[in-house]
């Protein structure tokens, strides 16, 4: 659990930042066929409430986007970064349900792009279909699994596009899973090569926090990076990171370390014992830093529920 970040929020950000880079690196296609200069609208508290109701499990649907086409229409496109290691039972049924609602709400075409960042490669959810008494439901949608670029990483290191280097950063957590040595070097190289395509500073800030998000070091080896960095940097007369940005940003790497054990940890109890109470939910999220690293580990040996209360009421937790 340790080696385990949060990947939803640097995501959020990045597409947030880079929207139309992620459609022409993923969904070329697509690409070609909206009129980028008509802008674009994110409507992600929207899609919250459209979904809201939905006994689905945990919302992954992390984007809702109104685009429009060249051809003059109106459409919607929802993006889905999955981000769970393991495959998910009813996760085509899911994508189908969200998919409908937000045509229900907008009268509108609706594409579903997924994203998938485990290392399964034999999972590869991309339809969902459903037949009785002649009448059949078909629902497919277009799926990215990331590890397929892995034979591609010549082209991802040629490659401008800042999604490029995002493909590249999730291959590398997956191959240096349990080599965090491998990863320092890694993350290093990634990250002189934010420098070396020449973006520009607030590009480079930004590919930077989603580096350090995803890229997870203990803070041993984090250490060495900022150092080994520092150097980098001085040797290249390219200070873009600032000791103020480098103090925002190892605030956040806490934060976001504290937020992606409490999501992991909550992911994990839900799927052994489903939906979890909201007292429940409550009393996890009070827990600090190293009851959640505890927890993380304890709960692998959970039998049932009852193990679960047991654990917790050793465990107040703040304010409980």
């Amino acid at each position: 659990m340790n080696d385990a970040p949060d990947y939803d929020s640097p995501w959020k950000e990045i597409l947030d930042d880079y929207f139309e880079d992620f459609v022409l690196f993923f969904f070329p296609e697509a690409h070609a066929a909206i009129d980028w200069p008509r802008g674009v609208e994110f409507f992600d508290k929207e899609l919250q409430k459209i979904v809201a109701d939905a006994e689905l499990g945990r919302r992954y649907a992390d984007k809702l986007v109104k685009v429009w086409l060249k051809s003059g229409a109106e459409v919607w496109v929802m993006i889905h970064v999955e981000v769970q290691g393991n495959e998910e039972r009813g996760f085509e049924l899911r994508i189908h349900v969200y998919n409908h609602r937000i045509f229900e709400r907008y009268n509108a075409p609706v594409a579903s792009f997924v994203i998938l960042t485990d290392d399964d490669p034999d999972w590869r959810p991309a339809e969902y279909r459903q037949e009785l008494f002649g009448t059949e439901t078909v629902f497919r949608f277009k799926a990215i699994k990331l590890i397929d670029y892995e034979a591609r990483w010549a082209e991802l290191s040629a490659n401008p596009n800042v999604f490029a280097v995002v493909a590249m950063a999730h291959l590398r957590v997956i191959r240096t899973r349990r080599d965090l040595g491998a990863r320092l070097n890694w993350k290093l190289e990634l990250t002189k090569l934010l420098y070396e395509r020449g973006y520009d500073k607030l590009t480079i800030l930004k590919l930077f926090k989603f580096l350090d998000w995803l890229m997870w070091l203990p803070e041993e080896l984090q250490q060495k990076y900022d150092e080994d960095l520092a150097r980098y940097e001085e040797e290249k007369r390219m200070s873009y990171v600032t000791n103020i940005e480098r103090k925002g940003i190892e605030k956040g790497r806490v934060e976001g370390r504290v937020e992606g054990a409490l999501n992991l940890a909550l992911r994990q109890l839900q799927h052994l014992f489903g939906p979890l109470a909201a007292e429940t939910q409550d009393h996890i999220r009070s827990l600090p830093m190293e009851d959640l690293e505890e927890l993380g580990d304890a709960l692998l040996t959970f039998k049932d529920a009852g193990d679960l209360q047991a654990w917790l009421e050793a465990h107040p937790g703040r304010g409980m």
